[in-house]
Formats: structure tokens, C-alpha cells, sequence
């Protein structure tokens, strides 16, 4: 356990020394030889030490406003943080673009919504797949900035029997993996420059003839580098920024001629060798600002941006005509369809509106029936795509027309004396003759070949003079409804490809319905009941009176109805559990006001979406961020009164499953401090618990987190945060403040970002700072996983601590629920001392048996602060035995 805090204590300075490692980090640790760093003699010395910190420059940035989104890689161990490249993000945040981290997944999908991708300091190679969706990407228009720095390195533990090093990988450059495919390659080396430099002979700078013609460079007349490597550009690339002759490599001790910034591909590619001109304060020297202001311009730049119809909704521009083709009559199952496509665009910040006719500067969706797709027939035309019917399909209206036409020139000739009656035959009944066959046609005619309407939905993307539509038709209202849903299956970014069995050409998808023998109707009709689910965004009007469910439809000043199946009251600090049938919400009263609480929903199947009901029925808040299995949650609701509220519970989709829903007390805003004396002084210390849910990483067992049920058990006697990162996002600088206790849960999760990770920098500011202590729970807690993995499937009772194990013996056997992959070493046992209780070891039945699973150490953190880590998921325990457990831990930290 010792040797583990030293290696904590190690990567606490990784993290929070970047400055002195800059100087240290120079190819002059781990052993490896390196190049002779530049021989100075006296007079250069004394001029190095009288060069002045530059003042700081005087750019105002002007930014032209759009909006859009830049992605940034986060996938392949990225050695830099957030904090770091604030000023770039803050630059986006100014001409509207929202900075967001890939994490892992399809790169592809998640590309879907970017204008442009950032890599920066990656320590782990981009695979085929992943290079082969960013080479699209770029292909299409996106942007795509390349960042390195001979400084960032990766971490290697080499482990014997006698010895613990920590090696820095110098010598890899995984940025090539990717760089190398647009003509491009980061050298293993630094430069330097003895004569001019900016206060020392790492930091180069850039002046004069450095810069090469282009709006990148526009404007600058002095920019500073500080930790650079060189670039090799290829014959379809530009260097746009090279340093002078007096500047040297390391790894050839030439000078002249070296590459520190480059662009290929049209300028839709820039590779930069240096990260920290971006970081305060060296963003503020000489012409640094404008030139991150021109790198933000270069990410925003949305000209010549190219969609395809798998980039399906994110090409589209606010705001968004939803228009029915034929103009037919919508009924209820309609309006089921329009919400539903309405809420999946609001949860990508686009706005679809429900319009007859589309507006000329209006992006559109088009949805329709084969037979009534006469509004967009110009659009098929532009396409290559025709469709036949023959013969001609007649809607109820047009059959009513042609038999009182018919009926009429029946009566006109029975007028006509001696002359007998014709008999008509409605137009829409006229069946060929045996003499004369009639062939029945419906088909659709495309660049893909022809296929029969029955059973095939068309989807496809047009562009004309920067208006964008989509078209959806299919041969029946089933047939529309399936297609409808499988473009929602398409919103998600991490979301399986829903394109995935159709027939695909750039713009155009020829898909199944998914319902056999497909008739080809002649109108879409749309019957059935619809859902009167509330939705934040309707605007209710009109006056009403309660309904006899007991949760009223009326107030506000409106008039509506949850349609809400009543489950009955939840009070505070409670939990309950409910299964939602098909298409099914539940309606819980709340009456335990005033208060201020956290509602949180769990499930494991469930899109869930929560929703917030004041006495009158007034909408007050909802959530719907995650989606099936990530649970939804409203935190710090203000309950002013002691009235009924309703909390309402559904699945986005209408599925069906099991959820818990809980209401737990937390302090106000403004409340800071302990849960007030409740009688129990031994966890009279613990007020403020904050569980931090970190779920980020590759799931080991399917997915699995104890945040939800941690606090459950722990809300009834303390303030209990809970922050779940798939639902919250990261931690910020000041979440963490007034914390008594963290709960660090990672659950099942894997995370290959390790120490890098921007919540493990606050983590360790918060117990650097010695403010609380910390409960590390899960199957590879991060500080630990770099271990090996083993199946482990029982835990055995270790040391009898009156506190720790209070009514658990030692030797017993504790069965969890089922196996589980987690870290296993016997390294946790190596040098414990008289402050470190084993609780418990690897059971009988588990891989490496003995070793151990979870163990608690006073002063670990090098102050009286405690810590505990329990090496599996708090879930995986049996129900009896985890609120007995979780408050023998709350009591030993409570000491």
C-alpha cells in the first residue's frame, strides 16, 4: 500500500508540476541518451539572463458569429488538460462553437456533428478504422488541427522484485499515426536557440521571414514557441511557420530550415509542434493572441463543409420546417411522431417546427407516402430518382369524387328519352379486361437500380444554395413510422449505425420497412390515441379542473394532462421502485416541502426521462441527457411549500423495464457545513458527502456503477452529492468545495486516460489541499489500474477492526452477485504497517485468492486524512450486507 502512495505521490507531481517538468523533461530522464543540450559561453549567458518577460500584446480578437461544434480527441491518452488550452476554447466560445470531448466510441459517428477535429499530444496510435473516418472527414471539408510537443510523454512502470521506476517514453510519437496520412510528420526532437530566444534557448522565436503567405499568418509579426518539435512536410503540404538559421535540432544538430507549423490538404489540415504558446500566460506574448484568435477562426471556418446523409441531423441550421407531403389530415399517432422527432432534435440544440409549406431560407424534413410525394418530385428529379405507379392510386377523396362523377353521367344519360342509361364505373375500380392486361407498377427508379415500393423506404439528403432537405417516404403509414424511427436511431453519436442494412450512395439510402407484404397506400392516415405527455416547450393555454387520478390536469393557467399512471407518494430521503409497461409514465406526489432535493432515476434498460410537476401542474423541470441505461437526474430542485408536486417518469422510446427512483435532501446553494446534529456522534464529522460517479472508460462487465445506491444508504443522516460524469460532464475547478467526504466510484469502468484525466487533477487539488478524506470504490480505481486484471467472484473478511468490520468476523466468506474482471496484485500487500487494515482479501473461489480486495490506510495522503479502496463494485455486494458496510466506513472516517 506505501509503495502505491509513493506512486500516487509521483503523478501528483506529473500533474501539478507542469512547469518544472518542462525543464527536467527534455530527453534527459529515464536513462536513454539523448543529444548534448547548446554549449553557452559567459557573454551569451549574461544577454540570456537580461532578456525581459515581453509585455503582454494588445490584440483585441473581433469574431464573426456562427455556431457549431469542435471535437476534441480525449481517446489516446492525451497528455495536456483542459485548463491548458483554455484560451483556444474561450477563442471557439466567441464565435459560438461549443468545444467537445471524444472520449472513445465511433470516431466516425461522432465526427457526424463536428466542423472540425483537435489532437493534441496523443500517446496512443489512431487505428485503421479511426484514421479512415478523419481522412473522410477532411475529405469532406472538416478541419482538422494537429498538435505535439516534445515534452508530453507517456508513463511505463517497470516492476521487480526489489525495484518500483517510473520511465517516460520519449522516443514515441504516436501523432504520426494519424499525421503521416496527410504528408505530414512530427520529429523526434526539440529545437533550440542559443543567439535569439525568448529568455532561454528552448523558447524560439518566430519573426520576419518565418511566416509563409496565408491567412493563418496574416498579420503577425512575432509569435514565441516554447517546446517544439520539428515537421517534415510532403509535396502537397505548405510550411507555414520555419524557424531561422540559428535555430538547431536536437536529434541532428543542424540548423536552418526547420518546420515548427504546417498545413496539407488545402489548408483543411494545420500541424503545430508546440502546445504551450496556448497556455496562460505565454498565449499573452508578443503576437500569440492573434495568432490562437486566426487557429480559432481556421476551426470555426465552415465554408466548404460536406455532408453526407449519415451526418443526419447535424448538417441542418436552425430553424427546421417539419412538412408532410400530400398535406394530410394528422391525427393523434401523428403527433405521437412529430414529438418525438421534435424532442430528438431539441436534444441536439436543433429547433423542428411543425410548417405546411416550407419558408425559402428554412432547412426542411420531408416526410410522405410514395403516392403523395407530388410536392417534392423536383427534389427526386435533382437526385436521379423517379417513382412509378400504374395504375394510378386514388385517396379516398379523389374515389369519392370519380363515383359522383361517374353517378352524374349516369343520371344525365338516363335523362336523354331512348336513350339507355350508361352505366359508369368509378375511375378507381376500372379493372383491365382479360383482352387488354393492365400491369401493376410501383416502382422506385434511382442510381441504386430499381426496387419495388413494397417494403423499401427512400431517405435522401439535397442541398440547393445552402438549404438543406431531407427526404423520408415510404409506401405505407408502418412503413413511414418504422423509417421515422430509424432516422432517430441516427441522432445519437454514439449510437450503432442505423444505415447499417440499407442500400447507401453518398446522399441517397434505399432502406427496409420492416413490414411484410407492404401495401402501397394511397394517403398517409393517422389514427390511433395519442400521448399527452407535458413537455417543457409546449406552451399551454386555457383553464381546467383537477381529474379524479389525483394529480389533476389543470392549473397555470392551462389545461392538459400528465397522462400518468398514479403510483402513490415518495417522501424525502426515500427510494421506490416501478416498472413501466409500454408506452407507460408514472406519476409520483412529493409533499415533504419545504426542502431542497436531488431526484434521481436508475434503470438499467430504460431512456429514461424525468419530469418535474408543481402543485398545479405547471411544468417546472425535466431531464433527458442520457440515454437507455445512464439513469437521469434534476439536481438542487427548490421545493418552497408543502404542496403536491408530481414527478413524472417515462422512457423516451415508450419501452418497457424497471427503474428506482429516489428524492434525497441536499443543502441549499448557499449552505455550506454539516447535516446538523443528528444524534449519531460517531459520524458527526461526516457532513458533506460528494459521490463522484466516474464513469468514463471502457466497462469491464457490461457497465456498472453504485453511486445511486450509495446514496440511498447514505442520504437519510448526511448531504449526499451526486455527480454521475456520463449525465454532469466533468468536474469543475470549485465542485469539490466543502466536501467532508469523496466517494470516487468507477464502478466497472477502465479508463485509459489514467493520471491525465482532467477530474483526477481536481481530485488531487482537493486532498492535496487536505479538506476531506476519500473512499475509492471499483473494479480498477485509477490510481491502481495499472494492474492486472482477475476474475474475482468472493471476498474473504480480513483484519477484526471493531469499526471497519463491525459485525463481520474474520475468515468469513462474503458470494457477490456474480464475477467480475478487477485489479489483482500482490504488490497491495507489500511493507503494510500497523495504520493499514486489510478488510478484505480475494475469496476461495476468486483468481489469485488471497491477495488483496480492499484496505484502509490513516495519513496515506500525508496529513490525518484517511482512505479507503475497495477494489470491486460496491453493487456486487449482497443487499445485506452493504448499508451495514457503507456505515462501519462513514464511522472510521468520522474519527
Amino acid at each position: 500500500m506505501r509503495k502505491a502512495i509513493i506512486a500516487l505521490a509521483i503523478f501528483v507531481v506529473l500533474l501539478l508540476l507542469p512547469t518544472g517538468l518542462r525543464c527536467l523533461q527534455f530527453f534527459q530522464l529515464g536513462g536513454a541518451e539523448v543529444a548534448p543540450p547548446p554549449v553557452y559561453d559567459p557573454q551569451q549567458v549574461s544577454e540570456i539572463s537580461q532578456v525581459p518577460t515581453p509585455a503582454a500584446a494588445t490584440f483585441v480578437d473581433e469574431p464573426s458569429v456562427g455556431e457549431g461544434f469542435v471535437l476534441l480527441d480525449r481517446a489516446h491518452d492525451n497528455q495536456f488538460t483542459l485548463d491548458e488550452i483554455g484560451h483556444l476554447d474561450g477563442r471557439l466560445a466567441a464565435r459560438g462553437f461549443e468545444l467537445v470531448q471524444y472520449d472513445g466510441g465511433d470516431l466516425a459517428r461522432a465526427l457526424r456533428a463536428a466542423n472540425s477535429f483537435v489532437v493534441i499530444t496523443p500517446l496512443a496510435d489512431f487505428d485503421t478504422e479511426e484514421i479512415r473516418a478523419v481522412t473522410d472527414f477532411v475529405d469532406r471539408g472538416g478541419r482538422l488541427l494537429l498538435i505535439g510537443d516534445p515534452t508530453r510523454f507517456g508513463v511505463a512502470f517497470n516492476e521487480t522484485e526489489f525495484t518500483f521506476e517510473v520511465l517516460l517514453e520519449s522516443d514515441k510519437l504516436p501523432l504520426n499515426s494519424l499525421a503521416n496520412e496527410f504528408n505530414i510528420v512530427f520529429n523526434g526532437d526539440y529545437l533550440y536557440n542559443t543567439v535569439e530566444n525568448e529568455g532561454n534557448f528552448r523558447n524560439i522565436i518566430l519573426q520576419g521571414g518565418s511566416f509563409a503567405e496565408d491567412i493563418l499568418t496574416d498579420g503577425l509579426d512575432r509569435i514565441a514557441f516554447y517546446s517544439a518539435h520539428s515537421l517534415q512536410v510532403g509535396r502537397d503540404g505548405k510550411a507555414l511557420l520555419t524557424a531561422d538559421d540559428n535555430t538547431w535540432s536536437s536529434a541532428t544538430d543542424r540548423p536552418g530550415g526547420l518546420v515548427l507549423g504546417a498545413s496539407s490538404m488545402n489548408g483543411r489540415v494545420l500541424a503545430l509542434g508546440d502546445i504551450h504558446f496556448l497556455i496562460e500566460p505565454y498565449y499573452t506574448v508578443y503576437d500569440n493572441g492573434r495568432f490562437i484568435a486566426q487557429i480559432a477562426d481556421f476551426l470555426t471556418e465552415v465554408s466548404g463543409r460536406g455532408f453526407v446523409l449519415a451526418d443526419f441531423p447535424y448538417f441542418y441550421r436552425d430553424p427546421i420546417d417539419l412538412v408532410y407531403t400530400g398535406a394530410p389530415d394528422l391525427g393523434p399517432e401523428a403527433f405521437d411522431e412529430i414529438i418525438a422527432l421534435q424532442d430528438a432534435f431539441r436534444r441536439v440544440d436543433r429547433d423542428l417546427q411543425l410548417a405546411a409549406t416550407p419558408a425559402d431560407d428554412h432547412d426542411v424534413l420531408y416526410l410522405g407516402l410514395f403516392n403523395q410525394a407530388d410536392e417534392v418530385q423536383e427534389l427526386l428529379a435533382s437526385e436521379g430518382i423517379s417513382l412509378t405507379i400504374q395504375p394510378e392510386i386514388l385517396t379516398a377523396d379523389e374515389l369519392a369524387a370519380a363515383e359522383e362523377e361517374a353517378a352524374a353521367l349516369e343520371e344525365a344519360n338516363a335523362d336523354k328519352e331512348g336513350t339507355p342509361p350508361v352505366e359508369a364505373t368509378p375511375f378507381a375500380e376500372e379493372t383491365p379486361t382479360p383482352e387488354e392486361p393492365v400491369e401493376t407498377i410501383r416502382l422506385i427508379q434511382s442510381a441504386l437500380g430499381n426496387v419495388q415500393m413494397s417494403g423499401t423506404a427512400v431517405i435522401f439528403l439535397h442541398e440547393d444554395g445552402g438549404q438543406r432537405s431531407v427526404v423520408v417516404l415510404a409506401a405505407s403509414a408502418d412503413g413511414l413510422q418504422n423509417t421515422v424511427d430509424r432516422v432517430l436511431d441516427l441522432i445519437p453519436l454514439n449510437a450503432d449505425y442505423a444505415l447499417s442494412d440499407c442500400l447507401v450512395q453518398d446522399n441517397l439510402a434505399l432502406c427496409p420497412t420492416n413490414v411484410s407484404n407492404e401495401e402501397v397506400e394511397a394517403e398517409l392516415l393517422s389514427g390511433g390515441e395519442p400521448s399527452e405527455a407535458v413537455t417543457p416547450d409546449e406552451e399551454p393555454t386555457g383553464d381546467g379542473e383537477p381529474d379524479d387520478t389525483g394529480i389533476g390536469d389543470t392549473g397555470g393557467g392551462f389545461e392538459t394532462t400528465l397522462d400518468a399512471v398514479p403510483q402513490g407518494s415518495i417522501g424525502l430521503d426515500e427510494t421506490v421502485d416501478g416498472t413501466l409497461g409500454p408506452d407507460e409514465s408514472h406519476a409520483w406526489t412529493f409533499s415533504d416541502g419545504p426542502a431542497t432535493i436531488d431526484i434521481v432515476m436508475s434503470s438499467e434498460v430504460l431512456d429514461g426521462v424525468l419530469e418535474l410537476y408543481d402543485p398545479d401542474n405547471v411544468w417546472l423541470d425535466s431531464s433527458d441527457s442520457g440515454y437507455s441505461g445512464d439513469g437521469e437526474a434534476l439536481y438542487a430542485i427548490d421545493i418552497p411549500d408543502d404542496g403536491v408536486y408530481t414527478i413524472v417518469v417515462r422512457d423516451y422510446w415508450g419501452d418497457e423495464g424497471d427503474y428506482s427512483l429516489s428524492v434525497t435532501a441536499v443543502a441549499p446553494p448557499d449552505q455550506t457545513g454539516d447535516s446538523g446534529d443528528t444524534g449519531d456522534t460517531t459520524t458527526a464529522d461526516i457532513g458533506n458527502i460528494f459521490i463522484f460517479v466516474d464513469d468514463d472508460g471502457e466497462p469491464l462487465d457490461g457497465g456498472i456503477t453504485s453511486g445511486a445506491e450509495m446514496a440511498d444508504i447514505l442520504g437519510q443522516e448526511h448531504i449526499v452529492i451526486l455527480w454521475t460524469t456520463s449525465i454532469d460532464g466533468p468536474l469543475q475547478e470549485d465542485t469539490l468545495d466543502g466536501t467532508d467526504l469523496l466517494i470516487w466510484d468507477t464502478g466497472d469502468y477502465l479508463d485509459s486516460e489514467g493520471f491525465y484525466d482532467p477530474d483526477t487533477e481536481i481530485i488531487v487539488n482537493y486532498l492535496d489541499g487536505g479538506a476531506g478524506s476519500l473512499l475509492m470504490v471499483g473494479s480498477a480505481p485509477l490510481f491502481f489500474n495499472y494492474f492486472d486484471l482477475a476474475s474475482l467472484a468472493d471476498l474473504e473478511v480480513g483484519a477484526d477492526d471493531p469499526i471497519l468490520l463491525d459485525g463481520f468476523a474474520s475468515g468469513d466468506v462474503i458470494t457477490l452477485d456474480q464475477p467480475y474482471q478487477t485489479i489483482a496484485s500482490e504488490f497491495l500487500g507489500d511493507d503494510l504497517t500497523d495504520e493499514d487494515i486489510v478488510m478484505f482479501n480475494r475469496g476461495p473461489e476468486s483468481e489469485q485468492a488471497g491477495t488483496i480486495a480492499a484496505v484502509a490506510t490513516v495519513d496515506s495522503l500525508g496529513t490525518d486524512q484517511r482512505a479507503v479502496v475497495l477494489l470491486f463494485p460496491f453493487t456486487a455486494l449482497p443487499m445485506a450486507v452493504q448499508e451495514p458496510l457503507l456505515t462501519n466506513l462513514i464511522n472510521w472516517f468520522a474519527q
